[in-house]
């Protein structure tokens, strides 16, 4: 995903980082535990794909010679499992060399430690990028014998180590004064992880970031210049995302302006469908212009608004007055949000022109938007506007003559007919978009749907089974997290 993703002076539970030359460099408070080191699996998953053909970003700027050197170890190694690995990864392999690596970087986090390559949730409740690539798993078993990377591993870990510690007292810092900022108690995250893992073996100048159940992870590669904002980002969903959760009721009050926000052409359609993810990233813009002061911070703001994020200059103002006061943001949130006011607001947003998007930096012209695009819009509009006759019969046409698989299709019948009393054609659809999405936000949604269904026909079995499916990438969205755990808490329905 962004998918999409996510800042900061000094409290009570201030973090540390041990230095580069320990076993596990580690921000750690009592309550929180967050970790920057390397990954045996993500090596081995990298080192396999890298002796079988993946030369994305090689010799690059940024590219590591220690990524040239393993190469070079793995070239003189006898393995026999090679030649499938090659085959499977040819019949993998994506355009976009991010999302080329970041298939492989879901996998690996995924699995856990080798040689064995568990993987750490059934098999059936993979995120659907993992899912395609299970079959890897019997050949990287192979590999890591055959190759011996646990030598080979041992033998670069230093390396490792080394790099890492350009990176370790700039987030020790920015994680230092993120907590400061929000001034956030200890004991607040018991259970909850953040883990930064370096890997040398990608395609330079990635940051991904995912979240599975309560553990954040964000995977970089080398940059020419390191992405420490960006880590401080996820870092700061990482501390503000559960209260989107716990005040849902709050900012639900405040939903009236996310039909101005669905307007902006050049706003991500996860935001556009999660309100609450939208006030979450326009809260996190905030913070950061805040901490960092920049001299055109009022513009910046501006320009969030002008691209959808429209509490930025909200929440900036908010934050002046947030700063005079000794409560915490966890306390300091819902006055915050209780501090929206609609009429003003929606007399505000009345004479904004919303941007249009950036065009991608392109080698041929971007298409114009077809016309399958814009029923598809269209339909998500009807959903939004609870129009759910003419969203079927849109989604509908889209389906029939353009694409049968298309996962927003699909899913947007599947929501009008669970809108209107259609539980067996809701179901069917429901199951007909989880068999070809890859949109996480669908994919998550869907199973919640399945099981509200399920639970409204006393499957309370089935009904589970489908929230646990959607727990795994829920925490990424806070109303699908909300309505996750009210279902595995209470069958749907009930009072």
């Amino acid at each position: 995903m962004r998918f999409p993703f996510r800042s900061l002076l000094i409290s009570a539970g201030i973090l540390w980082l041990a230095c580069a030359v320990a076993p596990l460099c580690s921000l750690a408070q009592s309550s929180a535990s967050v970790t920057i080191d390397s990954s045996e699996t993500l090596f081995t998953v990298m080192a396999a794909l890298n002796a079988a053909g993946y030369n994305t970003g090689l010799y690059a700027k940024a590219d590591e010679s220690i990524r040239q050197e393993i190469r070079s170890e793995l070239a003189r190694k006898q393995t026999p499992v090679l030649p499938q690995i090659a085959k499977f990864y040819e019949g993998h392999r994506a355009d976009d060399p991010g999302a080329d690596f970041g298939q492989y970087v879901s996998l690996a986090l995924l699995l856990d430690s080798p040689p064995k390559f568990n993987f750490t949730i059934p098999k059936e409740d993979l995120p659907p990028d993992a899912s395609d690539l299970r079959n890897l798993v019997p050949l990287l078993r192979a590999f890591y014998r055959e190759a011996d990377i646990e030598g080979l591993y041992a033998q670069f870990r230093p390396r490792y180590m080394e790099a890492i510690g350009q990176y370790s007292e700039t987030i020790r810092r920015d994680i230092a004064l993120a907590d400061a900022y929000l001034r956030f108690p200890s004991g607040t995250y018991l259970g909850r992880t953040y883990h930064i893992y370096l890997c040398l073996l990608g395609v330079p100048e990635q940051v991904q970031a995912r979240i599975y159940g309560e553990n954040y992870y964000l995977v970089i590669t080398p940059s020419t210049q390191p992405r420490f904002k960006e880590i401080r980002h996820q870092y700061l969903h990482f501390l503000l995302d559960p209260l989107a959760v716990k005040y849902a009721a709050d900012i639900h009050q405040k939903a009236p302006l996310q039909a101005i926000a669905r307007k902006a052409p050049a706003l991500g359609q996860d935001f556009k469908n999660d309100y609450s993810l939208l006030v979450t990233e326009c809260l996190i813009h905030a913070v950061e212009l805040r901490m960092d002061k920049p001299k055109d911070a009022p513009q910046q703001a501006a320009n969030d608004l002008a691209s959808g994020l429209i509490l930025t200059p909200y929440f900036y103002s908010a934050l002046e007055e947030y700063e005079k006061q000794d409560s915490p943001m966890s306390v300091y949130y819902q006055q915050m949000i209780q501090g929206i006011n609609l009429k003003k607001m929606e007399k505000t947003l009345a004479d904004v022109h919303f941007a249009l998007p950036k065009p991608a930096p392109k080698v041929a012209a971007a298409p114009a938007p077809s016309e399958k695009d814009h029923l598809l819009d269209q339909g998500d509009n009807f959903i939004y506007l609870g129009q759910y006759d003419q969203a079927k019969a849109v989604f509908k046409q889209v389906l029939e003559k353009y694409d049968p698989k298309s996962e927003r299709a699909l899913f947007g019948f599947a929501i009008a007919a669970s809108n209107t009393q259609e539980p067996d054609i809701a179901e069917e659809y429901f199951k007909k978009t989880l068999a070809v999405a890859h949109n996480l936000r669908i994919v998550t949604w869907s199973h919640i749907y399945l099981g509200r269904i399920y639970d409204l026909e006393d499957r309370r079995d089935d009904a589970l089974k489908q929230y646990r499916a959607a727990s795994v990438t829920a925490a990424t969205f806070p109303e699908a997290l909300a309505a996750v755990q009210s279902g595995l808490r209470l069958p749907f329905g009930a009072k």
